[in-house]
């Protein structure tokens, strides 16, 4: 009998694992994301290369009266662009630059930069900005910047926060409230953070919020 009760709970352990693979694989487009080595959805549409828990979350809002600028360039760019008034990507990768660029968006703004002067771009613009997205090099000198030229209710996106936790220590110094998106994301085969901060946060959601997750429903 005691043999028969363990064969049974291997089984259905196989059972969920298969089930939970076919979730991430097939819902959350993970294995299109693995293929193409680039941050796809199921559908293949352009995702952030943010952990799924953090995107699901960023899903839920309306920012099309929102301006954006971004350290670091991808399909996070042209994710937001569908969605957002304007965003603005510096990068320092010539050939990604060019890539981009090629396929951008009437209200995306591409910026070949250098690492001497990679955080200090977003001087050149006159205005502060609804969202500030931190995603590639000098992440501490960004950051410290980003304070400056964040609107009081706006919102700033660290990804890796894991690796970073002094920046994260410093923009809570600030009077910013972190919150941590743990978890799997595209193309990678192992967990990291996507951190987001504020200080006042009232964006109005897409629709019904909460909408049913990814691999939910009942």
């Amino acid at each position: 009998m005691r043999k028969i009760f363990k064969h049974s709970i291997i089984r259905n352990k196989k059972n969920d694992v298969s089930a939970l693979q076919s979730i991430l694989d097939n819902k959350y487009g993970h294995s299109n994301s693995i293929e193409m080595k680039k941050s796809v959805d199921a559908q293949l549409n352009p995702i952030p290369w943010f952990t799924y828990p953090a995107i699901e979350f960023l899903s839920q809002f309306n920012y099309s009266d929102l301006e954006i600028f971004e350290w670091g360039s991808g399909n996070s760019s042209f994710y937001f662009a569908q969605k957002c008034k304007s965003i603005i990507s510096v990068e320092i990768n010539s050939e990604w630059f060019d890539l981009n660029n090629d396929y951008k968006l009437k209200n995306q703004t591409f910026i070949l930069s250098n690492e001497e002067n990679f955080d200090s771009e977003i001087l050149n613009f006159n205005q502060k900005f609804d969202i500030i997205i931190i995603d590639s090099i000098k992440r501490s000198e960004c950051a410290n910047i980003a304070l400056n030229k964040i609107k009081e209710n706006g919102l700033i996106i660290l990804d890796n926060s894991d690796r970073h936790p002094e920046i994260c220590n410093s923009l809570r110094d600030n009077g910013y409230t972190e919150i941590d998106f743990h978890g799997f994301g595209p193309i990678n085969n192992y967990t990291w953070t996507s951190s987001l901060f504020f200080k006042s946060f009232s964006l109005k959601p897409v629709n019904i919020q909460p909408v049913i997750p990814i691999g939910g429903g009942y």
